[in-house]
């Protein structure tokens, strides 16, 4: 289980997949890994689209759940935050 603060300030222990659910849905302001905590938006994240974008090592146990966006949210294009 993963250590993660949601953006209300609230500590929780989640499992790797759903970490990933949360960063997508953009609810995790940091989350612990082995080295220290995370924090969203300032530190290096690994993108299931996107994988050689990180060069660290990648511990994750099980496969990446692939997401697509919600329709018409402009979630990943750049587009303002609804959070």
């Amino acid at each position: 289980m993963i250590r993660v603060v949601y953006r209300t300030g609230e500590e929780d222990r989640v499992s790797p997949k759903f970490l990933d659910i949360l960063l997508y849905l953009r609810q995790v302001q940091r989350f612990e890994r082995k080295d220290g905590w995370v924090v969203v938006g300032v530190d290096q994240l690994r993108s299931p689209s996107s994988p050689a974008a990180y060069s660290g090592t990648d511990q994750r146990r099980h496969k990446p759940t692939p997401l697509p966006a919600p329709a018409g949210t402009g979630f990943w294009s750049g587009g303002s935050s609804h959070y």
